[in-house]
């Protein structure tokens, strides 16, 4: 999915991810908050707890997240992540193993 907005909610950002209140990422010098309670995503994470509810159990979520860093080699305030989820129904170690494993090989062999 790669058409979610990037404004979330505080909740879906932190609460629903169980971000404690007093973490740094929820400061405002860390944070792009639009009020009080929303904010620009500082991770694709911040979609998870909907995405389940609505039922999904594999998605891939990529999208631009924001966050207030300072811009040098290696960071910038706007980046792009990807992050995938993915519920098994049975607790078999090896059926998980083989999933990540041509699940990653795949991707690798797309992306190269």
């Amino acid at each position: 999915l790669d058409d979610l907005s990037p404004i979330v909610s505080t909740h879906e950002n932190f609460d629903s991810l169980l971000i404690p209140q007093d973490h740094v990422s929820r400061r405002k010098s860390d944070t792009y908050y639009l009020n009080n309670d929303t904010l620009l995503r500082c991770h694709t994470s911040a979609h998870q707890s909907k995405l389940l509810k609505q039922g999904m159990r594999k998605f891939l979520v990529t999208g631009d997240v924001y966050r207030k860093d300072e811009i040098d080699a290696t960071h910038y305030p706007v980046f792009h992540q990807m992050e995938g989820v993915k519920v098994f129904e049975d607790d078999d170690l090896m059926t998980v193993e083989n999933d990540l494993k041509e699940g990653l090989e795949g991707m690798v062999r797309a992306v190269f």
